[in-house]
This record gives structure tokens, C-alpha cells and sequence, in this order.
């Protein structure tokens, strides 16, 4: 019997629907009626009526009451709706007193924070508040020794999270408002001051000192470089140190999951703990005994992690798993996984939107269900053959179960990923053990250094392995997409084909080609879109200028030199877009061209500064431009008797890097139909010319303010 995965899918569902109403929930008052509905048919249903027991009904109406409950906890996690959020609390010369919830992390420029709010007031009155905002502060030395738990005086100048300003991109504002952070503030050195309090809960503060002194003494060891940015990740999860080129390697080898300490990680210590442990089962209550002591040393090694999110995951799967073996009757795994899901989704409903968590429960699923009949396929008899074997078989089915969401996600697969975790799970394996044992022999003299120095060799083996299989050809198939109700289909067609191969029945394998049939009609009705395609973005990029003249799969692409220069600005601002969009081909031209380079492609033509674009006309206004060195401090009455006797029409005039003319005198020499400034104009000049234009009558798209200019022409 599996009931508790039949009761963790409606909860669930409750759960997703309470996320997905957002800020605005009008059904919420109803929940209570539905489910006291519910509960009355529910007892109903129980209850014998002409001899039948109606349990479809008791089942359903179970359901529902659960799907209630589902929906009820996620509101009441909720604090943007209640009164005492520090948004109801707007008062003159405001101030807000806050304390660090989480490890302060560095950011290029900035120190990042999020705090919960405790009060809010002014010189005159103080009110308790409640509610989460988010923190950057000014680099300096103060903000640098700011630490979990410290309460700071800040000023109640927030503003509300941004959209996502570009096309397909990733949705940060709806990430932080499922962690209940729906402000943030900047603030400049001086504009905030310490209390000298630290209230940071004991153990929490104790697990950061833990993680602190094993960075310290891994140091001490010996271990630096980027040895010790993988280590301090791999055992640690301690990402602060890993740069861009370590992610890239490790994402496109497929090993990224061996930096991001989860179920991998404390399944290998609890691969070791079971060992260690298992003299006392031969003990009166032995198997209670051995379940308890390595929960705690679990729970011991969260704590040296400092608590991190993805290690908590791993931490309670584990110890339901440790608990269910710990019982002398067979226990089924699928319970156990089920109850350690609902565990973490009552504490916090919006942990089952989170990647980490979604692909942990998927992989360690098919791991139990498919590995053991992989497994069998083929009989190997020499020891270290067979290990191979299993690690090949633990990754397929793995990969299996989160290929798709990490399709869905991350556009990207890594074509080498058996090979990948042939290397590096071993590799890693050997890591962990060889870091615990340097950090134990610490205390003795030239033991732990020379610990730090065999594990700084082969770390270094498992990023040399990492950047080989990275480099060889075709390892990572990137730019692919796959929307959400394809991915769906997918595990819809994966489950059936899966139920086929275990249970050898035909109606299973029907289901499973039905659904293949499903997911190729989805590919080629967007395909059949894509080639028809036809339209232009002008995206919003920090102090930069991109933009996309599309068709089918084809785009010519005008940037400015820092954005060309700059390849992960593109690939964060511009990138997205292309890939939903089926986009291939690049024709790149920079933004400015001397006035007498024509260009021309299949569906635009360009001279200078004038584009022509399927019927539609493209002025580019910049420094450089003709246009704009012009009229560039010209008088009124000059450019009355100027050469421009009458206004050019033009569809768009496209304003960019703080090009200023006159706008009286330039809509003597153009005429738009719409004007659009993007974001390498800088704020207050944006504004004073959007004003401007609109003040004659022009329409404006001001690309701070409502994000990319998209304009689809079929």
C-alpha cells in the first residue's frame, strides 16, 4: 500500500493553486465552504446506504479537503496581504527596524541581504511590522562585517520588485515574491546604521560559525585556488567563490549537480554513516539505535553546510528514509518519500516550485523505480565492471526522470552526461571523504596539510575530467525548447512507456504512443509558426541598445559596442527570446554605420541610419547620426529656415545613448508615428524627452518604465 504519495498529489495541487493565484485571491474567503462541503460528504460517504459503501465519494470529497488544505497554507505563509505588512505603514520621515534572516552574499558591486521587518516608525510613533525586503548595500567596510542576525536602522524608501523587463526571461520578481520578498532598497553608505544586536536563532548562528571555521581550516590546509571553490561547493555549498568559467564547464559537462551539495552528497555520507554504524544492529534495539545516530550525524553535517536549502531537502528525505529502515517490517519507499515531501511542503508551500527540489524528488523516484530493472539487463560479474554499471544505470535513470524539466528550464543538455557521472561520481566520492578526513586531522601537526594537499590533487583531477568532457565536441546541446505543457506530455509519455517496460502491458505502450503522437503535433504546429514569423524587439538592456529584426529563423541583430563586447549581458538579456522564438541565424551589425554603408538581407534593408523593414520604416537616433548632429544645439528660428523644410515620416524614431536634439526642432525634420527610448539613455534625460514628445502629440515607449518594445507584423 501507497497512501501517502495518493495524499501529497491533491495537496499538492492545493498547494500550486494558492502560488499561482498571486497577490490578488479572490476564491480564498470560499476555501472554508468548499471544505466544509467537503468534510459533510466526506462522513456521508463513509456511511452505508442500500448496502453500498460509497467510497468514490468519501475519496474525492478527501480530495478536495486536502487540495483546502493545500490552498490554506499557502495563504497563510503569505504576508504581503496582512495588515501589519511594513507597506501599511507609510509615515513621514519613516523608518524601519530589520534583521539579517539569511548569510549576507557578495555581488559584484553591492552586498545583498534579506532581512525580516520587525517594526516601522518615526520620532513620533513606533508600530510592530512584519514582512521581508530585500537589502543591497554600498560596498564599504561596515556593510562588509555585516553577519545573520544583526538588526539594522534603515529608511523606508523601498520600491516594489521589477517585472521582467525582457521577453521569456527569467522571472525574478515572481522568485522572490514565493519567498514573500516583494521590496527591495538600495542603500548608500551612511543611510543605515547597526544596533549592535545580533537575534539570530542560536543554532543557526552556530552553523555559520561551523561553515566558517571548515573554509578557514581547509585554507589552513593548503587547499586554494579553484580547488578550493570546488571543494568549498562541493562539501560545503559554498557557491560564493565559483566563477562564471567554473559554472560553464561544470554545466555543460552535465556535473553541475556535483557543486550543488544535495541528495548526491548526503546519499554518500549516509552510504558511510550505514557502514560505520552497522556494528550496532547486533545490539537490544540496535536498528534505532543506528537510524538515531545517523540522523544526527546528518543533521551534524547540514550544520557545517550552514543549513543551506538544498542540504535541509536532502537532510529530511534521508532521515524518513533512515526511519524506515529502521523498522523491522519492510517499509515502502515511495511513503517514505512522500511523507518527507509533505514534511518540507507544509513547512514551506512554496519550496515545491523550486528547481532543486522538484529535480531531487524526480531523480531519487526513477533512481528506485527504473535502476533496479536497468540494472538487469545486463549480468556483470567482475567487481569494478559491475560498479561502473550501476553508475551508469543510477545516472539513465536519473537523467531520464529530470531531463525534461531541466530542458524546460535551462535549454541545455549534456549529451556526455554518462560519461560525465562515470568520472565524476567516483571522483567525488573520493572528495568527500578525503575533505571529512582532512578536516579531522586538522588538529594534528603536517597531517592535515598533507590531507589538503592529496585533496587539492584531486579536485584538481575531478576539474581537469570536468573541462575535458566540457571541450570535446558536441557536448551540450543548447538553445532548445520545450514549453510547460510539453514537458507534461513528456513524463505523461515517459510514465506510460515506463509502466509498459515493468508491467509488459499493451494498453501502457498505446497510452505512451497516443502522447508521443501529442507532443510531434506541438513541435511541428510551432515550428509551422516559427517559419511565418515576423517581427522586432528592442530590449531593455542596462545602459546598452540591442535589437532584433526577425524572420522565421533569422534575426539581424544592431547592438551598441558594450553589449557586443559583452557576452553575458546578451545571453541574460537577449538570449531568452531567441530560444523561444526559434531563432538560428545572426546577422550582427553594429548600432552606428557611416551614412553612406547600405546593408541588406532577405527581409531588411539598411542605410545608415534608416532601416526598412518589411514595410516599416526605422529611424536610429544616436551621437553619431546625421539626424542628431543636425539639429545638436540649434536654434528655433534657425532650424524654421533650415533645409528640412518638411517633416520626414518615419513609423519609429529609436533614441539611444543620450542623443538630445530639440524635440520642436526634430519633429521639423522627422515625423514618427511612435517613439521609443531604451535603456542606454540615462533616467531623467529619458523622462524630460518622453515628456516632450508627448506634450506634441507623439506616442512614447520608454523602455524603463514598460520593459521591451515588441512589435509582431504576423
Amino acid at each position: 500500500m501507497v497512501p501517502l504519495p495518493r495524499i501529497f498529489f491533491p495537496f499538492s495541487v492545493g498547494v500550486i493553486a494558492g502560488l499561482r493565484a498571486g497577490e490578488v485571491d479572490q476564491l480564498y474567503p470560499y476555501v472554508p465552504v468548499i471544505a466544509g462541503i467537503a468534510s459533510i460528504l466526506f462522513v456521508l460517504g463513509l456511511r452505508r446506504r442500500c448496502g453500498l459503501r460509497l467510497t468514490w465519494l468519501s475519496g474525492c470529497c478527501l480530495a478536495i479537503l486536502l487540495m483546502c488544505l493545500g490552498y490554506h497554507l499557502v495563504r497563510q505563509h503569505d504576508q504581503y496581504g496582512r495588515a501589519d505588512h511594513f507597506r501599511h505603514h507609510d509615515l513621514p520621515g519613516g523608518y524601519l527596524l530589520v534583521q539579517i534572516r539569511e548569510p549576507v552574499s557578495e555581488r559584484p558591486n553591492t552586498f545583498q541581504a534579506v532581512t525580516d521587518v520587525l517594526f516601522a516608525g518615526n520620532d513620533s510613533v513606533i508600530k510592530a511590522a512584519e514582512g521581508r525586503l530585500l537589502l543591497y548595500f554600498e560596498k564599504d567596510s561596515l556593510a562588509g562585517r555585516l553577519r545573520y542576525g544583526d538588526r539594522l536602522v534603515v529608511p523606508d524608501n523601498y520600491s516594489g520588485v521589477s517585472p521582467p523587463q525582457n521577453p521569456a526571461v527569467f522571472n525574478y520578481k515572481r522568485y522572490l515574491a514565493r519567498q514573500n520578498i516583494f521590496h527591495t532598497s538600495y542603500l548608500r553608505s551612511g543611510e543605515w546604521y547597526a544596533t549592535g544586536e545580533n537575534a539570530g536563532r542560536f543554532y543557526m548562528r552556530m552553523a555559520l560559525m561551523l561553515r566558517e571555521r571548515a573554509l578557514q581550516t581547509l585554507e589552513n590546509n593548503h587547499v586554494s585556488g579553484r580547488e578550493f571553490a570546488v571543494i568549498s561547493a562541493l562539501l560545503l555549498g559554498y557557491r560564493e567563490y565559483l566563477d562564471e568559467d567554473l559554472r560553464r564547464e561544470f554545466a555543460g559537462a552535465g556535473a553541475m549537480h556535483i557543486l550543488c551539495v544535495s541528495g548526491l552528497h548526503v546519499g554518500i555520507i549516509y552510504m558511510v554513516l550505514g557502514k560505520i554504524f552497522s556494528f550496532m544492529t547486533r545490539l537490544p534495539g540496535g536498528r534505532i539505535l543506528k537510524a538515531l545516530a545517523i540522523i544526527l550525524c546528518i543533521w551534524i553535517y547540514a550544520a557545517v553546510t550552514g543549513f543551506s536549502p538544498s542540504v535541509q531537502r536532502a537532510s529530511v528525505m534521508f532521515t524518513f528514509v533512515s526511519m524506515g529502515q529502521s523498522f523491522q517490517r519492510q517499509t515502502n519507499i515511495y511513503n517514505t518519500l512522500a511523507a518527507s515531501a509533505i514534511v518540507l511542503v507544509a513547512a514551506n508551500p512554496a519550496i515545491i516550485m523550486h528547481i532543486g527540489f522538484q529535480l531531487s524528488y524526480l531523480a531519487v523516484i526513477s533512481i528506485v523505480t527504473l535502476q533496479p530493472w536497468f540494472e538487469k539487463l545486463m549480468n556483470v560479474r567482475n567487481r569494478l565492471l559491475s560498479k561502473a554499471w550501476a553508475i551508469l544505470t543510477v545516472s539513465l535513470a536519473a537523467q531520464l526522470a529530470t531531463g525534461p524539466l531541466a530542458l524546460h528550464y535551462f535549454h541545455q543538455f549534456p549529451n556526455y552526461f554518462l560519461l560525465t557521472n562515470l568520472v565524476v561520481i567516483p571522483l567525488a566520492t573520493v572528495v568527500i571523504y578525503t575533505a571529512i578526513l582532512s578536516l579531522v586531522l586538522s588538529p594534528v601537526p603536517f597531517a592535515g596539510c598533507f590531507a589538503g594537499k592529496i585533496l587539492s590533487l584531486i579536485v584538481s583531477a575531478l576539474h581537469h575530467s570536468v573541462r575535458f568532457i566540457e571541450g570535446l565536441p558536441y557536448s551540450t546541446t543548447t538553445g532548445v525548447y520545450i514549453s510547460f505543457s510539453e514537458t507534461l506530455l513528456v513524463f505523461v509519455c515517459l510514465f506510460f512507456l515506463f509502466c509498459y517496460l515493468l508491467k509488459a502491458r499493451r494498453n501502457y505502450f498505446l497510452f505512451s504512443m497516443v502522447t508521443m503522437v501529442l507532443i510531434v503535433g506541438s513541435f511541428t504546429l510551432r515550428n509551422a509558426t516559427r517559419s511565418a514569423q515576423l517581427f522586432f524587439v528592442v530590449y531593455h538592456v542596462s545602459r546598452s541598445t540591442a535589437i532584433d529584426f526577425v524572420s522565421a529563423d533569422k534575426t539581424v541583430y544592431i547592438a551598441c559596442d558594450e553589449i557586443m563586447n559583452n557576452q553575458r549581458q546578451k545571453s541574460f538579456s537577449v538570449e531568452a527570446n531567441r530560444i523561444r522564438s526559434g531563432i538560428r541565424h545572426e546577422i550582427e551589425q553594429p548600432l552606428v554605420l557611416s551614412a553612406d554603408t547600405t546593408v541588406r538581407s532577405s527581409h531588411l534593408i539598411r542605410s545608415g541610419d534608416f532601416i526598412w523593414y518589411n514595410g516599416i520604416s526605422v529611424l536610429l537616433l544616436h551621437d553619431e547620426s546625421d539626424v542628431s548632429k543636425h539639429f545638436s544645439g540649434m536654434s528655433s528660428e534657425k532650424a524654421s529656415t533650415d533645409l528640412y523644410a518638411e517633416s520626414y515620416p518615419v513609423d519609429y524614431l529609436l533614441i539611444t545613448g543620450n542623443a538630445v536634439p530639440e524635440v520642436s526642432n526634430l519633429l521639423r525634420a522627422v515625423k514618427p508615428c511612435k517613439v521609443i527610448l531604451d535603456a542606454s539613455n540615462v533616467p531623467w534625460l529619458a523622462n524630460r524627452i518622453e515628456a516632450d514628445f508627448l506634450e506634441a502629440g507623439v506616442d512614447v515607449w520608454n523602455t524603463r518604465k514598460k520593459g521591451a518594445y515588441v512589435r509582431v507584423l504576423r
